[in-house]
């Protein structure tokens, strides 16, 4: 079939009544559930676990394009250090300029919530931020073999055609991709939606975007970086407490058959659509990804789960690392993960210790540690996430498989 590639590829916007019904109870569901997991724990501790959890978008949305790392690598790279195999310093690269690019472009959504977030502009900042991160050699775009001598261009959409699969042609040509960025705007911009509807162009959008393939190179981690601020500035998990790229990169047979089945428009009364009803069919997985991972979250911060993880960890510390350390500091750690923060002056009440006794034997030592942060010497004190802390805390979220052998049960630095 010949198709007319000039035409508005981008419909249907959202599904017909008859299909729609299902995925509005889904997005209902999955708005509430995910409120719930925020307003489980202590804003304070969710911003600072959402932090680290950027580390695992990062990871799992690299993994899906095939780069694996582990986590000390990705925090390694934060800090410009960087391993001597080619393959693996490409992906410790990537993954930091991942992270950046998400906290940078997050805090610009927090400080400005009306944000143009389906907009031709903050798409192309995106791609260029990303890439701004990155040394010289991300410049040209990267194939199974290495770098090629093809420039990426960052920020400015691809001048040639693409195909994914080397025979068909994915996305319009190249001279309609203009007209299609601003089509993608005024058909997902959020202000287009209301109530659960909103939840939905999300899903669609994130299909959508990675038909377009906007760009030369770093369509698919744009395109979820995409999705994770859309989804934030709807609203949704906007302390970053779950990660819907985990999610893609569990099933990842499940996402790209899903994203493939969706692809392919066809041409009724000379206009190009796509099927609604594959349409509805990404919406469901999409709902069912972010409900798998939100459940996943909910169970890992059960109370009564974390209490026990604290107690474990204080006590491998005391035994491998600072035997100053008083086995009363389980008291203070779970008091601030629930509360966010604690006042200084509480944690000789918290603690069950004198002044002096609890400073040196409960507060210092987490300090050192780097398990209890402060904005100032006097001030508050709430929790600290240090690396070696994570598989400790949230053994199921930072298991063997992505934190490799830097961190072991021996000790949490």
């Amino acid at each position: 079939m010949s198709y007319d590639w000039s035409r508005p590829a981008l419909t249907p916007i959202l599904p017909c009544r008859k299909l729609i019904g299902p995925l509005k109870d889904m997005a209902t569901e999955v708005a509430t559930a995910s409120a719930g997991l925020e307003k489980s724990i202590a804003k304070v501790t969710a911003r600072t676990l959402g932090e680290r959890l950027r580390l695992i978008n990062s990871y799992y949305s690299n993994l899906i394009e095939g780069h694996k790392t582990t986590i000390p690598e990705i925090e390694a790279a934060l800090a410009s250090r960087f391993v001597d195999k080619p393959e693996r310093r490409y992906a410790q690269e990537l993954c930091a300029a991942h992270v950046l690019t998400e906290r940078e472009f997050m805090a610009e959504l927090e400080h400005d919530p009306r944000m143009d977030i389906c907009s031709a502009d903050v798409l192309s900042r995106l791609h260029a931020s990303f890439y701004s991160h990155l040394p010289a050699d991300h410049l040209c775009t990267h194939q199974a073999g290495g770098f090629t001598g093809i420039p990426v261009m960052p920020g400015n959409l691809r001048d040639g055609q693409v195909s994914v699969d080397g025979q068909t042609q994915h996305g319009p040509n190249a001279d309609a991709l203009p007209r299609h960025m601003a089509i993608f705007h005024d058909a997902f911009t959020p202000q287009a939606f209301h109530g659960d509807e909103k939840l939905i162009a999300a899903a669609i959008s994130h299909h959508r975007l990675t038909w377009l393939h906007p760009f030369r190179d770093g369509n698919g981690r744009i395109s979820r970086l995409h999705t994770g601020l859309y989804l934030a500035g709807i609203h949704v998990n906007q302390c970053n407490l779950w990660s819907l790229s985990r999610g893609f990169s569990r099933n990842k047979d499940g996402y790209m058959l899903n994203l493939r089945a969706t692809d392919s428009p066809e041409r009724v009364n000379a206009q190009v659509f796509f099927d609604e009803a594959l349409t509805a069919d990404f919406c469901r997985f999409f709902f069912e990804i972010c409900l798998d991972q939100i459940r996943f979250m909910r169970n890992l911060l059960r109370l009564e789960e974390i209490d026990r993880r604290i107690e474990w960890l204080v006590r491998t510390t005391i035994m491998t690392t600072d035997k100053d350390l008083a086995p009363e500091a389980e008291r203070l750690l779970r008091a601030v993960f629930r509360e966010g923060k604690i006042p200084r002056g509480r944690i000789p009440e918290i603690v069950g210790m004198a002044e002096r006794t609890a400073r040196r034997r409960v507060t210092m030592p987490l300090e050192r540690l780097n398990l209890l942060t402060s904005e100032t010497p006097k001030g508050p004190v709430s929790l600290g996430l240090p690396g070696g802390a994570l598989p400790f805390l949230f053994p199921s979220l930072f298991d063997p498989s992505i934190i490799g052998q830097e961190y072991g049960e021996q000790s949490i630095i």
